[in-house]
């Protein structure tokens, strides 16, 4: 280890550091027995795993770029190791926050290491991952490590994320991407296309059609393709997505298969019959997703059939994912006051900025008050629909929901 004069720390600042590795070196160790470190109940078992993960959490930059310098004595492996770690920590326990580490980490010379790190903020969150990730793909000399920055801006595209950053940096993330398409590598410019498509570009559709004349003799390509395809929301596209169904490459089929449960309706189910008798267990398997996400009465209809599949694996994917629309239906109905004033389903009715673009913005369920009466009441829909004041699907064909949806 490097002496403390050449470190450049305080006494109690290096303590401090090397208290930090202590931990991360200690939970390595833990994860070989339990990578979790959870006891029976569910709970970090070893208290010391825990604090170090308290400590190490909503760390700020300085702090991040000092641990991160003193991975550059450790094995790889264990560097990588630490960061699989973490991000699998921080997505089952979202009180613990690693970003700013995995934002000093995107610079480590180890690919395996910026490509970890990137895939851990592929949520998004906040202005500084967005501006990292930018940067990752702009400059990063792995095309893979930029192909998994395409993938992580995905995350702009939604409403939740994009709230959180101005206007400026959306539009600076889509030149980005859009760049990406026009010179980097084909592995990374499918990648790019569908982000750039969910963010609704000007130019998708014209996008989409260049590409996909090229990804005919390339099946990874054509998979990115199919996916920017659903991400469009535009239905043109469904005979080229069902035309896929029939490719002789089964990832084409699965990525053909997600793509439709975009942007399909009841009216289309029927379609899925070929892909959901598909000789290939994963091609099933994206049909049920795909069911599961039409979640319409039809869909419903043949994701029972499938409950008695031969195939245990799609047996069970088909019951959990009728067991996932039944909780749907039964959260729809029991929306809380509690619920409408945090904001639990999105932003909050009193926080609500009717300056920015509402194209996908659904009130209802994003603020949770489609089940609220004018009182402030819990209603079931189930057993007094007309108690509701505003009725979900009246909402939704309402003249008022046109309008906000329309507000730029």
């Amino acid at each position: 280890m490097a002496p403390v004069w050449y470190l450049g720390f305080e006494p109690e600042a290096l303590r401090s550091r090397l208290r930090r590795e202590a931990y991360l070196h200690a939970y390595i160790r833990t994860l070989n027995t339990n990578p979790l470190n959870l006891n029976e109940s569910g709970q970090y078992g070893d208290s010391r795993v825990s604090e170090m993960l308290r400590d190490l959490s909503g760390i700020d930059d300085a702090q991040a770029r000092s641990i991160v310098d003193a991975w550059r004595d450790w094995q790889l492996e264990d560097v990588v190791g630490t960061v699989a770690e973490l991000r699998e920590v921080a997505d089952s326990d979202r009180s613990l926050e690693f970003d700013a580490l995995f934002r000093a980490a995107i610079s480590f010379p180890s690919s395996q290491v910026r490509l970890e790190c990137v895939r851990a903020l592929s949520n998004g969150g906040s202005l500084n991952v967005a501006n990292s990730l930018v940067g990752i793909l702009e400059r990063d000399e792995s095309a893979e490590v930029r192909g998994a920055a395409a993938t992580a801006l995905h995350a702009f595209s939604e409403p939740s994320q994009s709230r959180s950053v101005p206007r400026t940096t959306l539009a600076r993330i889509a030149d980005t991407l859009r760049n990406a398409i026009d010179i980097d590598e084909r592995s990374v410019r499918g990648k790019a296309l569908r982000s750039i498509v969910a963010m609704r570009h000007e130019d998708a559709s014209d996008l989409i059609d260049n590409m996909f004349d090229e990804a005919i003799d390339d099946p990874v390509l054509m998979s990115d393709v199919l996916l920017a395809m659903g991400e469009s929301g535009d239905r043109s596209w469904l005979p080229t997505i069902e035309d896929a169904f029939y490719s002789t490459d089964a990832n084409v089929r699965i990525s053909a298969v997600l793509a439709f449960g975009s942007i399909a309706g009841d009216e289309d189910i029927h379609s899925l019959s070929e892909p959901f008798d598909d000789h290939i267990l994963e091609v099933q398997m994206a049909t049920i997703q795909t069911l599961e996400q039409i979640g319409t009465a039809q869909a419903r209809e043949m994701l029972s059939l499938a409950v008695s599949n031969s195939e245990p694996d799609v047996q069970h994917l088909a019951q959990a994912a009728l067991d996932a629309l039944k909780a749907e239906d039964d959260l729809m109905y029991t929306v809380s006051p509690t619920m409408v004033e945090r904001g639990l389903f999105g932003v909050p009715a009193s926080a609500r900025d009717h300056s920015r673009d509402m194209s996908r913005y659904d009130a209802p369920t994003e603020e949770g008050w489609a089940n609220v009466t004018s009182e402030g009441e819990e209603v079931d829909v189930a057993e007094a629909p007309e108690d509701i004041g505003e009725d979900y699907e009246d909402y939704l064909e309402s003249d008022e929901f046109f309008r906000e949806s329309n507000v730029d």
